[in-house]
């Protein structure tokens, strides 16, 4: 399907491109659309697409927290991976697009309303021919409203919910500053609240077009429109005030104050700074109130993306309940959309309607984009992207990667781009987006957005799974089902029956199913395992991991798609105790950090683990430190033998051998990780890892929060 994205390529303005991605697929809590429609944003959408390289540079190199992240990139990372990185972020693809209308082709099972073949209009999503809208995102079309003028409904919404934080008054005299496409509609909506709305804006074809509309009165922006207006009014000034213009922060506020009544209110719609005058608002006691685009539910991940809503006997307007009474205000014509309508294009042309834009913006006010019925109608999954076919110095090299997050782009995908004994065959992703643009930047033949399109191509000999967690026990079990070989990032498994699935899967396909241990083929870490192996008895170990705060928005801590640190991260370090001493942990004691009788416990973490062997091993797993000392360090002691490696930068061995060894940059063993898979899934060698070792770290880790919580050691067994 067609796609409208930015570009950026060099240091000058973006480009817009239309790009052939995969079709997005139909979710549970989703609606797959048809799309008919969509409207560009005249403001959001062409700023973005304005802003050039250069830009982007000059606000970074003013940011101190930007600069201190590229040099902690810098000494974690080295030079080229800090370059990868930076370039990535300053060329990567940026959809454009959120608002349109289309027909429902394909519903979810948890979507109530809507059926196939229904009109429905979306919010949240790209200028595309096939849109997945989220269930708390899209709502039916009311009868009679044209689709295109549908389209609206993103935008709409956002005017509405500008009109609630104003609260205006029957009667109120409302100043509504900036007559673009948001200030139009807001212009409207407030009409139909029944306020008498004055306006202001620096185009007088705006204000022309908003007094048709029923603009009791228009003023010219200026420097005088504060006194003019406060004319108007008999110089009591307006009870309200909505700023939806962009740019001029201090004169737009200094003007607003001084237009506004006592105790009036100041509603901020547009992308201005807030440099309020301190002594107007003192001495007129006024309120500011900011409004956050389309409503209550607005950047809430479990109400735009799982589809929660909130109880309407406590949020009454929600993003959705705004979308549906923006239409409903159309469908009984208190809101008129043909006269804001500019021009109309077909998605072929969507750079011509953004040139337009850029070079008639005080013209141009709703600019549409049309889509082709048929096109839209006959989706494909699977697309070719740009890469050669590379070939392979040996058979059973064709690989899938399924999932791009950014441990994934920082690691895996230049890897696999780089090695000559694999052949990168097709990336999937949830997105087609992020399918196509990845598997362009890292050298995949095609590109989907259905897994079944790996399990039926023949031609695929292994899987590699970069998704989050909780995700990669389905996806494992049904890659060996479907005989391919597989290597998933950590952690295999997240619950005890998704581990006996895939001992039971692994069991019987005959495949190599390695879990992304990276750090037992770390070079420092062989060196000292090396060492280790020749000293007799059991270890004595302990491995502090000094991680750092995790955002609480992050996904790992949403049950929909992570399991918390302890499973996502710390098995990495039970399975190097198992990889050191070559011994089963047989039991764990574990304590949180804080109360006990906490219900809210923290992911610090100490826990004993006891092996087969005599060994014991200590994993303190700590996000309160200071970054200053280092991530990593791990002790062993053992047959007069000490090894110390501290963030795999340094190793230092004392006893049977005598060593210090120190690198430049870490490596912590992504590189060699591969080429080991590589050579397992030709039957080269055998693998070092298989399903038992990724089973059992997943299962210590479970028994090791299990014993935190319950205050008591645990035996740790499937």
């Amino acid at each position: 399907m067609k796609q409208v994205f930015m570009k950026k390529n060099a240091l000058r303005a973006a480009a817009v491109a239309i790009e052939e991605v995969p079709a997005p697929r139909c979710g549970p809590s989703s609606v797959l659309i048809a799309n008919r429609y969509s409207l560009i944003s005249a403001g959001t959408e062409t700023a973005a697409v304005k802003r050039n390289k250069r830009d982007m540079v000059v606000k970074a190199l003013r940011s101190p927290e930007l600069r201190q992240s590229v040099v902690d990139m810098l000494v974690q990372d080295g030079l080229r991976k800090t370059a990868d990185r930076v370039q990535f972020e300053m060329t990567k693809w940026t959809p454009l697009g959120y608002s349109g209308a289309g027909v429902a082709i394909e519903v979810g099972r948890d979507i109530e309303g809507i059926q196939p073949g229904d009109l429905v209009a979306y919010g949240g999503e790209s200028h595309a021919e096939l849109i997945r809208a989220a269930k708390n995102l899209c709502v039916p079309v009311p009868q009679g409203v044209p689709l295109r003028e549908a389209a609206f409904v993103a935008v709409g919404s956002i005017a509405l919910q500008a009109v609630r934080r104003t609260e205006p008054q029957v009667g109120d005299v409302v100043a509504v500053l900036g007559l673009g496409l948001v200030g139009q509609l807001v212009s409207q909506l407030l009409q139909s609240a029944g306020a008498r709305v004055v306006g202001s804006d620096m185009v007088a074809k705006r204000l022309e077009l908003a007094t048709s509309l029923g603009l009791e009165a228009a003023f010219p922006a200026g420097e005088d429109c504060d006194r003019q207006i406060l004319r108007y009014t008999g110089g009591v000034g307006v009870d309200r005030v909505v700023i939806c213009a962009a740019g001029g922060g201090a004169d737009i506020m200094r003007q607003a104050a001084a237009m506004t009544r006592d105790r009036g209110r100041i509603c901020v719609v547009g992308a201005i700074g807030i440099d309020a005058p301190h002594h107007e608002f003192y001495m007129k006691e006024l309120e500011l109130v900011m409004s956050r685009s389309y409503g209550p539910g607005r950047y809430d991940r479990q109400y735009e993306e799982h589809g929660r809503d909130y109880p309407i006997g406590y949020v009454r307007w929600t993003e959705q309940r705004n979308m549906q009474e923006f239409l409903r205000q159309v469908g009984a014509g208190k809101v008129r959309l043909e006269p804001l309508i500019t021009q109309e294009f077909g998605v072929e042309a969507a750079d011509e309607a953004y040139q337009l834009l850029m070079e008639r913006k005080a013209d141009c006010l709703g600019v549409l984009l049309k889509y082709d019925e048929a096109a839209a109608m006959q989706p494909r999954r699977k697309t070719p992207a740009s890469a050669r076919p590379r070939a392979t110095t040996a058979s059973a090299g064709n690989v899938a990667v399924i999932g791009c997050g950014s441990f994934a782009r920082q690691f895996h995908l230049p890897n696999l781009k780089r090695s000559k004994d694999l052949r990168f065959r097709t990336l999937v992703a949830s997105s087609g987006q992020s399918a196509r643009e990845m598997a362009d930047r890292y050298g995949a033949e095609s590109c989907a957005t259905d897994v079944a399109e790996v399990w039926n191509d023949a031609s695929i000999d292994s899987v590699m799974i970069f998704t989050r967690d909780k995700s990669h026990a389905g996806l494992t079990v049904a890659a060996l089902n479907a005989g391919k070989h597989v290597f998933c990032e950590k952690p295999l498994a997240t619950t005890i029956e998704e581990c006996e699935q895939i001992a039971a899967a692994a069991a019987t396909s005959g495949r190599v199913c390695m879990t992304g241990f990276n750090r037992r083929f770390a070079p420092l870490l062989v060196q000292a395992g090396d060492v280790l192996a020749q000293c007799r008895g059991p270890k004595l170990m302990t491995y502090r991991v000094n991680a750092g705060p995790a955002s609480k928005d992050s996904w790992i801590h949403d049950p929909a798609h992570g399991a918390g640190r302890i499973i996502g991260e710390a098995c990495h370090f039970i399975d190097l105790f198992r990889h050191l001493t070559g011994a089963e942990p047989v039991r764990v004691t574990a304590a949180h950090l804080g109360d006990p009788r906490s219900a809210d416990r923290t992911e610090d973490v100490s826990a004993n683990f006891e092996f087969s062997d005599g060994s014991v091993a200590t994993l303190l797993y700590v996000t309160q430190g200071s970054p200053a000392v280092g991530k990593e360090r791990l002790e062993v002691f053992c047959d007069g033998t000490s090894v110390l490696l501290d963030d795999y930068r340094t190793l230092t061995v004392r006893g049977a051998r005598t060593i210090d060894a120190k690198v430049k940059q870490i490596d912590k063993g992504h590189g060699a990780e591969l080429q080991h898979f590589a050579r397992a899934v030709r039957g080269e060698e055998p693998p070092l890892i298989d399903a038992h070792d990724g089973i059992i770290a997943a299962v210590a880790c479970i028994r090791l929060i299990e014993s935190a919580r319950l205050g008591e050691p645990l035996p740790i067994e499937l």
